[in-house]
């Protein structure tokens, strides 16, 4: 009689990792999505979750996995490669596959890349019916994250790095379990199961600002700082207990001090932070869903200025948001 071989210490180690950050009975019994490129880390995520959902339990697993790949076929005969592999993945596994290709290959800049990919992942959730839709941003993705935020003069969410999961609408969150796994980890598990991957020669390319990050700068900090990875790693995670913390703060605010209507009404205040108010608004333009990336600094500032009852007068924010200071209050309205 066979006996089942038990998986290598590497990989057993790594999955028990992902295991620790994201338990298996917050998940087995829903669907979940997983983005896959057929690069190594998205390639170690199925695996390790198809691993840790076929490991005996007293209450099996009653949800799903599904493959879905995005193919912005920008690199020729490659893109067509990635996407083969990860079908013939999903294929060797079991496991339902979802893809799409880009119509618009023009469209190369990083920012516009990762809103297609993430739109589709979020369809494909919706269409499915999961409830998660897992990532496999890495430790090393995280710091370069937060170093490409503060090299552009970002604020403390900025510095904060990448969440760990965030909501993609009201019945689908975003995950990234690898969050706290280094690059170097992931692809020695892979190997520790003969698991291969493809590699993206676009990664290579200095032209996007991530990579040259990645290449150049982080090499030269490391020829100083060995470590800076992992106090880089060390300083996000503290930024962003101290995100979490303003952020709730900023919930309460906005619900003493803000009526929303046909019109949104501002009960003005001169006593809290200008932290506090500003994050409050963010979360304001978020939840109105008004264009936030035309608000620079100044503009927030401003909009502080009138809530802590500094200015008054009416002025016209990006976005045709109009604002007003009115009997202590501050009123805004979009026009249409």
């Amino acid at each position: 009689m066979s006996t089942a071989v038990p998986p290598p210490e590497n990989w057993d180690a790594f999955c028990q990792s992902i295991q620790h950050t994201w338990p298996r009975s917050r998940w087995s019994s829903v669907g979940v999505v997983i983005g896959c490129s057929g690069g190594a880390d998205s390639v170690a995520l199925v695996r390790a979750l198809q691993h840790l959902r076929s490991l005996p339990a007293a209450n099996p697993p009653t949800g799903f996995l599904t493959l879905a790949h995005f193919n912005h076929a920008t690199r020729g005969e490659e893109s067509e490669r990635d996407e083969l592999f990860v079908r013939a993945l999903a294929a060797q596994l079991g496991l339902p596959f979802v893809g799409r290709r880009s119509e618009c290959v023009d469209a190369r800049d990083e920012e516009s890349l990762r809103k297609m990919r993430l739109r589709f992942l979020k369809e494909s959730a919706e269409q499915s019916g999961a409830r998660y839709v897992a990532v496999a941003h890495s430790s090393d993705d995280n710091v370069e994250t937060v170093l490409h935020h503060l090299l552009r003069g970002t604020g403390p969410r900025g510095l904060a790095g990448i969440r760990p999961y965030r909501s993609l609408g009201e019945d689908t969150v975003l995950i990234r379990p690898l969050l706290n796994v280094s690059r170097d980890r992931i692809r020695t598990a892979l190997r520790s199961i003969n698991q291969p991957w493809c590699e993206d020669s676009s990664n290579a390319s200095r032209n996007y600002r991530r990579n040259w990050i990645r290449h150049e700068l982080m090499p030269l900090i490391q020829s100083k700082y060995p470590d800076a990875n992992e106090a880089i790693f060390r300083a996000a995670r503290t930024q962003r207990d101290w995100v979490q913390t303003i952020e709730s703060m900023a919930e309460n605010w906005r619900t003493q001090h803000v009526h929303i209507g046909d019109t949104v009404v501002i009960r003005c205040d001169t006593q809290t932070d200008a932290t506090v108010i500003i994050t409050a608004m963010q979360q304001l333009w978020s939840t109105q869903r008004w264009p936030m990336q035309s608000m620079s600094h100044t503009h927030w500032q401003q909009l502080y200025q009138y809530v802590s009852d500094a200015l008054a007068g009416v002025c016209v924010l990006p976005g045709t948001v109009r604002m007003e200071s009115i009997d202590g209050c501050v009123v805004l309205q979009r026009d249409a």
